[in-house]
Parts: C-alpha cells; structure tokens; sequence
C-alpha cells in the first residue's frame, strides 16, 4: 500500500505529464469596463454651459434678421424723415422779400419760364416728389415742367428730369419755411433776378429763396379763393416769420404749413 502511494505521487510530478482543472483550462474573462462617474462639479457646470451656447444661438439668430431688414432712412426720402407720410406732395410755394415786399408763388409756365405768381392758381401749383434721401424734385402741375436750375443759377423748366439741374436738397428751417439747395450748382432756389443775384452772392443768402409750402385750397382751385388772396393778402405787408402770412388760415381754415403737420 506505502509503495502504490508512492508511485502515484511521483506519477504526479513527473516531467511530460499534465494534468490541467477545468478552471485552468480557460483564462479568465476579463472583467467589463467600469463607467467612469463625473465628479458632481463637473456634471453642474455642463448644464449652464449648454444653456449658454442656446442663448448664444438665439443671439445670433436675432441679429441676422435684423441686419436683414432694409433701413427705413436708406433710400425711402424724406417724406419718411420728416415724417411726412407722403412721397409726392401737392403744394403752393410762397416766398417774400424783406419786410414781406414782393411775396408771391413760385409759378413754372409752359414756355418753361419760372417767375412770381400774385396768388394761387393752377399754375403756381407744383409737385414735390421724393427722388432720394431729402432731396426732391419740383414739377409745375400745369406745364408739366421740372424746376430746374443752370450754371448761373437762373430757374428755368425742363420737359425732361435731370438728376444734376433739377433735384434740389430740401432744408426746413425752424420758422417753417424750406430752402431748395442744388447740390450740383451749390445754390439755392430763388426766385431773384440776375442783378439780385450778383449783388448777394457773397452774403450767403439770396432773396426769394426761403419757401413756405402751402396746401391747395380745393382740387379746382376756386376764383374767390384766389381773389381773396390778391385782395386782403397783400393789402398789408406779409409777416414772413408768420406760418400763415395772409391769414387765409385763421379766417377760412384753408391753408397751413406741412412742415408743422404731424
């Protein structure tokens, strides 16, 4: 029995021979990766981090559909910056000279020359149009002709529109009257003569150059309206500074200065 036992332990370890377990057949499996836990801090600070990229986002999307809307002032006249509300305006000029002495209306006749009207008619009613950023052109309603100006700075009317002679900077002053400045020709619009001209040229200003527009007083143009004006209006010297400077206003509610309309 000593000797079996012996024989079977040296079996055991002898060279060559091999016995392997079941569990030391196979190696182990490895084990599956463990998910790595993000620290509480890190975890808090990527909230806000998102809700900042969204705000951002949101940002973003705001300012591009406001750099696509067209500017208002960008080419839409000055009937928008002043606030006129209309493009194309039906009006009277009424200009003076010193100490209200020769007033009138500033009338484009068919033959294309531009002088004083003693009243309102149909002839001195002219269209103001919106052509760029404060700048207009005057067109005579009856003659169908454009106030336009040449290198000597006489006024004359055109049949044709001309963006250099006949587009005119439009100034309100703060009495209520307008100046029409040519930007070509850097003069005003007046209704002086040659003489008159010459001898302001270096005060800065020329008479019958400040512009009161006024509203027509019916779509016909009435003879009493007008005979009224030639009758009472300049009985009495005008008060240029006045923004009704005959009165028609006060007494038949007719006439009033667009400048001061809201």
């Amino acid at each position: 029995m000593r000797r079996y036992l012996e024989r079977t332990a040296g079996s055991r370890d002898a060279p060559g021979l091999c016995t392997h377990s079941p569990a030391a057949a196979q190696p182990p499996a490895p084990s599956p990766p463990e998910l790595r836990a993000e620290p509480k801090g890190v975890a808090m600070r990527s909230a806000p981090s998102r809700c900042a990229v969204a705000r951002a986002l949101v940002l973003a999307g705001l300012c591009l559909a406001v750099a696509g809307r067209p500017l208002a002032f960008s080419d839409a006249g000055p009937h928008v910056h002043y606030g006129w509300g209309e493009p194309i305006r039906l009006r009277h000029l009424y200009t003076a000279g010193p100490h209200g002495l020769s007033s009138c209306f500033l009338r484009i006749r068919a033959d294309g020359g531009v002088d004083c009207a003693r009243g309102q008619s149909a002839h001195s009613l002219v269209e103001i149009r919106a052509v760029a950023l404060r700048t207009v052109a005057i067109k005579g309603v009856h003659s169908v002709r454009y106030l336009c100006m040449g290198a000597d700075g006489r006024m004359q009317g055109l049949p044709q529109y001309s963006a250099g002679d006949c587009a005119f900077e439009e100034e309100i002053r703060p009495d209520g009257y307008n100046v029409y400045r040519s930007k070509k020709h850097r003069l005003p619009v007046s209704l002086s003569g040659a003489k008159q001209r010459q001898l302001y040229k270096d005060r800065g200003f020329l008479p019958l150059s400040h512009f009161l527009p006024m509203l027509p007083g019916s779509p016909a143009e009435p003879r009493d309206l007008q005979d009224h004006a030639e009758s009472d209006g300049f009985s009495a010297p005008l008060e240029t500074d006045s923004m009704d400077p005959f009165g028609i206003a006060t007494k038949m509610g007719l006439v009033k200065s667009p400048s001061f309309q809201k």
